[in-house]
């Protein structure tokens, strides 16, 4: 494919000298202030305040063990956030720390933005499972600190209000599903206003089975060797959305990813189809609430069904960051057992450092999600890179169009057909 006008731009300040590009104008040395200190600049676009409030801890902690080093921590929104770090790139004010992941910023990781990890001490204590994931091009990049898994969280007051079970296949979910609304109450919080909602609802289906019984579908997409109607079950897994999606919340469409958590932890909905990171938030919204977990049942053989999983919060390394020392010494105490400690008790997910690093108290959230994760029917998601670049940006629109649409006259063919015509405009421009 063509290079984008981003990487032509950083090639030309690199042959013009403006900017240095890889590791060619970095410093090995932690470059301080004339007394000796260093600010490390950090950028992320966490919004969940566990994990904001954890993270803070991480660096209270670290500068305690270190006095010399601080940090400038700035979160960036989320929807914007790649274009924020391509333009930090271009205009040679790269952050010293990164949050994301090297396979969902395919373009910036090609441009040679962020810093090889591969040879670091402190990504050997990273399971080796795990690498693939924070991967590109056979370098990694990035520190995975923690697993993201992704299955349905439930009330089980209300399931008990409702005398309905837990459903093991998908036409029993859609029986719980009726049964509910039957009795009052509305199945699935969700959020159509915001990425962080629409994919965690849409992510056990579509990166679960769809993915296991396709490997690197989106892969083919992109490339132009397949489109989304060639893919087997692709427009089962839509119809699915389109059928639970209409049973949520009425006001899914205006509110966002942190209210669409509120309104579940209140009891004002029965089911939110989430992924384990936020647990903290929803505990910060109900702390003695009684829920639990089930994996989503994409298929009507529950021999069959998988839960998707991938690595989640994960840091890089700007590749022309001025304290690279300093940096390397904070991903040394974030791998440790110390590091992985903090983060596992504020957070609650699974550890990517030691099976044996477990939150001190563990919510029964956490538990019923490590359950399932240990039975072993689990899918890593991010083997390959999924969307990115413009193919993220223009499903993001698509999906996002056809959830805030009245249920009662959307089209799932439509939507197919749309999907493969915008991502067959994309691949003609490459």
């Amino acid at each position: 494919m063509k290079k984008t006008g981003f990487f032509l731009s950083l090639l030309l300040v690199c042959s013009i000298g403006l900017a240095g590009c890889g590791n060619s104008g970095a410093s090995s040395g932690s470059n301080g202030d004339a007394d000796g200190k260093v600010t490390l600049t950090v950028t992320h676009y966490m919004v969940e305040k566990p994990k904001v409030d954890t993270f803070k801890k991480l660096t209270d902690t670290f500068t305690e063990l270190h006095p010399n080093i601080n940090f400038d921590i700035q979160v960036m929104p989320v929807d914007k956030y790649n274009d924020n770090i391509k333009m930090k790139v271009a205009a040679d004010d790269q952050p010293d720390i990164i949050f994301g992941r090297p396979q969902g910023m395919v373009d910036i990781t090609k441009s040679g933005a962020f810093l090889d990890l591969t040879n670091e001490s402190f990504m050997k204590r990273v399971k080796p499972d795990y690498l693939p994931n924070v991967s590109y091009d056979g370098k990694v990049y990035g520190l995975p600190i923690d697993l993201m898994t992704n299955a349905v969280i439930y009330n089980k007051d209300l399931f008990k209000k409702a005398g309905v079970e837990v459903p093991k296949i998908y036409s029993e979910l859609v029986d719980v599903t009726k049964k509910l609304e039957a009795k009052g109450i509305t199945p699935f919080a969700a959020s159509w206003k915001d990425s962080a909602s629409y994919m965690s609802f849409m992510f056990p289906d579509m990166f679960g089975n769809l993915l296991k019984d396709n490997p690197d579908y989106p892969g083919q997409i992109m490339s132009g060797e397949k489109k989304f109607s060639d893919i087997p079950g692709y427009r089962d897994f839509l119809q699915r959305l389109n059928e639970l999606s209409s049973h949520a919340n009425k006001d899914a469409k205006d509110i966002d990813y942190d209210r669409s958590l509120q309104y579940f932890a209140q009891g004002k909905a029965a089911m939110d189809i989430m992924g384990s990171f936020a647990i903290g938030t929803i505990r910060s919204y109900n702390p003695e609430g009684n829920f639990g977990v089930f994996m989503y049942p994409a298929t009507d053989n529950p021999d069959e069904n998988v839960m998707t999983y991938s690595t989640d919060d994960t840091w890089m390394i700007g590749a022309n960051s001025k304290h690279l020392d300093a940096a390397k010494q904070f991903f040394e105490f974030m791998a440790s057992d110390e590091g992985a400690q903090i983060w596992a008790d504020g957070v609650q997910t699974i550890s990517t450092i030691s099976d044996d690093i477990k939150p001190k108290e563990q919510d029964p959230i956490a538990s019923e999600f490590q359950e399932i994760f240990k039975s072993g029917k689990v899918v890593n998601n991010q083997v390959k890179p999924l969307w990115y670049g413009q193919y993220d940006t223009t499903f993001g629109q698509d999906m996002t169009f056809f959830l805030v649409s009245d249920p009662a006259t959307r089209s799932v063919d439509e939507l197919l057909q749309k999907m493969d015509d915008d991502f067959g405009k994309i691949n003609r421009m490459n």
